[in-house]
């Protein structure tokens, strides 16, 4: 169970989160240079309202939907051109100024064909096209009705000779719409699958439904797989000229009945989703095969990273996380999700064959006191607020080969490590589980160029984050950059020279000294004096899980071991250059 990260960042400059980017700076973490500037707009102070896609084309263009401007850009990652080529202003009947409360989103995930070349030029896009009801006195406050909206998928041609985009059809119109989870990401399948077809998937949120605000009273139809709420769909990339009425863009592989007869099927794909906004696939054996990855949403806690898979259930609104029980009722001490009280995580997990998530953010105990019932400050909760998802497959940038990529509203950039066989988080190799990077930034998306050099990610238009810090207090900082698109790209690793200690001193010890052994509350380290600082002691237990993590610049020093179970441990030692300089078994008593 998490209960604390310690991220280390080497030399990072201090003024990385509380001041804009308005030149190109260069940051190291973890030893790597990067290069980091703004790629649009490449002048002024002010960015796109809400750069939700980033899509790396095939003409080696970034594609962006910019969400409440309803815009569709095409930007030039090297020398920074852009220009507008689809403004859908006038493809809904709503304005800021008419509806109480904006749509989650608005223009939201776009995808393109993967044989864009190969005669099938078409661009997919969802977007919030009709207000059925959004009272213009609507707000986050329990006496409002919820605002109701609805969404569609469209599929574009691009046209070559003037690089603009036209109409072919409707993919799936009519999709259930809010103010809050609409998530609205569009991925294709990379290859062609079993039945020789590309396919579409496209998430949807819940709604809202039961969050305590105008939402409250709304129906969750998560667990519901008649409804197209809180699911990931499944679709056809062009219509099946064999079916017609809809059904035509229904793969006929889809796991899911529209009917107890099972006459039609629907578009669902997986179900008991709350908000995920992050979709992606990857491959870990070179393409031979792809998980789809998604990033969601929690409640009060556990965001989540799941591997989606069809006719699975991923647990919502009655299992947050893993099936731990940390929202679990017990008498005179409910606990709630979507405004439900919670009975039992694990047996709704085994009655109902629940899919838990690969890794789970903050996944804290009842016991920890950091999960509230309460109305408080989001920024007091143990969340992230992952906003999507992107596998990184190069080996340009050492030891990031096959790592989720993870942007959040709330506390910057992750990067996971998975395992070789792309199914699970490597903790061993990384026992802090996550690193990460742009602590102080509120994020939306990321993208990699296909040299992996290069990374671009797009800041939120709104306001806060944790702040450079990155603890959750409850307080909040604006963050720098919004609107703006970061391009990142990748420099050199700093050199690990090589080490030789100085002969050692009559005063001072010969090697590193780590006693009393066995210890009950402290470790005392003696380290060969003139060691490289600053040094970093670890602890592990047995199975290697990393226990206690002190750096310092001190030559002896102590570590606090009070409270820890009695065991044997292993204890490493690294010098200021990264090296190992001593590993021995510690016993506590």
């Amino acid at each position: 169970m998490k209960k604390n990260y310690s991220f280390i960042i080497f030399f990072c400059l201090l003024f990385l989160g509380s001041a804009n980017i308005l030149f190109s700076q260069s940051f190291t973490y973890y030893k790597q240079v990067f290069k980091v500037d703004t790629l649009y707009p490449s002048t002024g102070t002010k960015g796109m309202n809400s750069a939700w896609e980033l899509v790396y084309g095939p003409d080696d263009s970034l594609w962006v939907t910019e969400s409440h401007n309803y815009k569709l850009w095409k930007i030039n990652p090297n020398n920074k051109g852009s220009r507008v080529i689809l403004d859908l202003n006038n493809s809904k009947d709503f304005t800021s100024s008419s509806v109480g409360m904006w749509p989650q989103g608005g223009l939201m995930g776009l995808a393109i064909h993967p044989q864009f070349y190969e005669g099938k030029p078409w661009v997919y896009i969802a977007y919030v096209y009709h207000v059925v009801y959004c009272a213009l006195d609507v707000c986050y406050c329990t006496n409002k009705p919820p605002c109701v909206y609805n969404t569609k998928i469209v599929r574009y041609n691009y046209n070559f000779s003037d690089g603009s985009l036209t109409v072919i059809d409707t993919v799936i119109s009519n999709l259930n719409g809010s103010n809050d989870h609409n998530s609205g990401r569009i991925k294709i399948s990379p290859v062609a699958e079993s039945d020789g077809l590309y396919h579409l998937y496209y998430t949807i949120g819940d709604m809202g439904a039961g969050n305590n605000n105008n939402n409250i009273n709304r129906t969750n139809n998560a667990q519901d797989t008649t409804i197209y709420e809180g699911k990931v769909l499944r679709l056809n990339t062009e219509p099946d000229i064999a079916q017609s009425g809809g059904a035509e863009w229904i793969p006929d592989d889809n796991p899911f009945p529209s009917n107890a007869a099972g006459v039609l099927k629907n578009a669902i794909y997986s179900y008991g989703h709350r908000n995920p906004q992050g979709l992606a696939f990857g491959s870990s054996d070179n393409g031979v095969t792809y998980n789809l990855y998604s990033s969601e949403h929690g409640d009060k806690s556990d965001d989540e990273v799941n591997i989606i898979n069809p006719h699975t259930n991923y647990g919502w609104p009655k299992v947050a996380g893993l099936c731990d029980d940390n929202y679990t009722s017990t008498l005179n001490d409910s606990m709630y999700l979507a405004s439900k009280s919670v009975i039992n995580e694990t047996n709704f997990c085994l009655l109902n064959h629940v899919q838990e998530p690969i890794f789970s953010f903050y996944n804290w105990s009842r016991e920890d006191t950091k999960i509230s019932g309460s109305n408080s400050n989001n920024y007091s909760w143990p969340t992230i607020a992952p906003t999507s998802i992107a596998f990184y497959e190069s080996s340009t940038i050492p030891g990031w080969k096959n790592s989720l990529l993870i942007p959040s509203l709330k506390n910057g950039l992750f990067r996971l490590k998975l395992k070789a066989d792309g199914l699970s988080i490597d903790s061993e190799s990384n026992p802090a589980d996550t690193i990460s990077y742009f602590h102080g930034y509120r994020l939306r998306n990321i993208i990699s160029a296909p040299t992996g050099d290069t990374l671009f990610i797009s800041v939120d238009s709104s306001c806060c984050t944790l702040g450079t810090a990155g603890v959750i207090n409850g307080s909040q900082v604006v963050t720098p950059d919004m609107g703006y698109i970061l391009r990142m790209v990748y420099l050199t690793t700093l050199p690990l020279e090589e080490y030789i200690p100085p002969p050692p001193q009559v005063t001072g010890p010969a090697s590193v000294k780590v006693y009393p052994n066995p210890a009950s509350n402290y470790l005392y380290v003696q380290s060969i004096k003139g060691m490289h600082k600053p040094l970093r002691a670890q602890l592990y237990d047995m199975s290697g899980r990393l226990i206690l993590e002190t750096i310092t610049a001190d030559d002896n020093f102590s570590i606090n071991i009070k409270g820890q179970a009695r065991g044997t441990y292993i204890f490493k030692l690294f010098s200021g250059y990264d090296i190992e300089t001593d590993t021995e078994k510690i016993v506590i008593d």
